[in-house]
């Protein structure tokens, strides 16, 4: 029976829809303590989203499994994370939640970076894989480049108003000897 969720991977479909998604949207805000005032939260952008969840890796074909080109077994699962991981290149993740009867009720999607992955082989679970997997957000960025020109200046003449003078005194030559 297939559920009501579809987790891609860039464009690999997880067989199996892990059981728990967790997303954190983190927390950039500053808080500060103010001599007279208490606390005080300073509003930033919120810092990267981070994903995790747990997906079960069918060795065998399971009848509540669903691959898009048939049965892929859990090596190529491994290489498609590994290759997600090595590759440096961020990719979308996408979460479709769907009614049984048909009805979309929201989806996520959201461009991340593999973080890490954590595979667990455990005989409870018989032959199949369990894999832990870790994506961050990853925000666009560029670098922008800033040309400033400075022009030299060129010495200009300036003209001004001399200032006047009150007018000088002369003086005797008899009271500069008295």
């Amino acid at each position: 029976m297939k559920s009501g969720y579809d987790f891609y991977l860039k464009k690999c479909l997880l067989p199996v829809t892990p059981q728990k998604l967790e997303i954190k949207i983190n927390n950039a805000n500053d808080t500060v303590t103010l001599i007279n005032e208490g606390e005080i939260n300073i509003l930033k952008t919120a810092a990267l989203t981070d994903i995790e969840f747990e997906c079960e890796i069918p060795q065998v074909k399971q009848p509540y499994a669903v691959y898009k080109s048939g049965f892929q077994g859990a090596s190529y699962f491994l290489d498609y994370f590994e290759g997600l991981k090595t590759s440096k290149q961020p990719f979308q993740f996408l979460v479709s939640r769907t009614m049984p009867n048909g009805k979309v009720l929201f989806s996520t999607n959201i461009k991340v970076s593999m973080e890490d992955y954590k595979i667990t082989e455990d005989a409870k679970n018989g032959f199949d894989l369990k894999v832990k997997i870790s994506l961050k957000q990853y925000r666009e960025y560029s670098t922008k480049t800033v040309n400033i020109q400075i022009q030299a200046s060129k010495p200009k003449a300036r003209y001004s108003k001399p200032v006047p003078q009150a007018p000088r005194q002369k003086r005797d030559m008899q009271s500069a000897i008295l």
